[in-house]
């Protein structure tokens, strides 16, 4: 699991090029993106703030976490040279899974920072009857958390990845994280997530991403006696 780095590491990174990724874990919830964020926007991890050039798109690979925001990094759409299904809503999440090849059902290799999940469930990827869990003794529910409703196997990529994104957008500029990770490498333990991870779970996640209005689902928010909102 990549520690996290301090903002000057960020700057190194951008002009002498990636050869890691700024976060290597598993991001499950709402709370795990807006540490990560807040981890970013303290400089714990760099952000990215340039497209990646082809060398360093090596590190896309199960556990990679990225953050950007589009104002800085001037990305609008985050490419990474893989074939990804059209996405699907989890939450405040969207969720794609790497195929084997481009179809006529298959999404583009992009994923578009202008899409944001929007308040109305799209139709699923439904499985065909009697198809068996994604993994072995793998339950219905913990299926649903790994792979939202991509659970239809046609032109998925045999041990491919998961790729979850998350955008938030704060006083006209939009931050998003953009994770990969395979079912195994969770399943196993191989990757935490950050609200495991006592450097992270510690931080204070900053009132100005705990606006319910900035949510699909909103999260819990306590507000304490000092009148600062706090994640439950």
């Amino acid at each position: 699991m990549s520690k996290p780095k301090s903002r000057e590491g960020s700057t190194d990174a951008s002009a002498s090029g990636w050869t890691e990724p700024p976060f290597c874990g598993w991001i499950n919830t709402t709370e795990d993106a807006l540490l990560i964020l807040e981890a970013a926007s303290r400089g714990l991890i760099p952000r990215v703030t340039r497209r990646l050039v082809d060398r360093e798109r090596r590190m896309i690979t199960s556990g990679s976490v990225f953050v950007f925001d589009e104002n800085e990094s001037g990305i609008k759409r985050w490419t990474d040279g893989l074939l990804w299904s059209p996405s699907r809503i989890l939450g405040n999440f969207l969720l794609y899974r790497e195929t084997d090849k481009r179809g006529p059902t298959n999404g583009s290799s992009q994923y578009s920072t202008d899409q944001q999940p929007s308040r109305s469930e799209p139709h699923s990827l439904s499985r065909p009857k009697g198809e068996q869990g994604a993994a072995s003794g793998m339950d219905r529910n913990r299926e649903r958390i790994l792979l939202g409703s991509l659970t239809n196997n046609y032109k998925f990529k045999p041990d491919g990845m998961m790729k979850k994104t998350f955008s938030l957008t704060i006083r006209g500029t939009t931050h998003h994280l953009i994770s990969y990770y395979k079912i195994d490498d969770v399943e196993s333990g191989r990757l935490r997530t950050p609200s495991s991870l006592p450097e992270l779970a510690s931080l204070d996640i900053s009132p100005d991403y705990l606006d319910k209005t900035h949510f699909r689902v909103p999260p819990r928010i306590e507000v304490g006696s000092d009148g600062i909102p706090r994640y439950r």
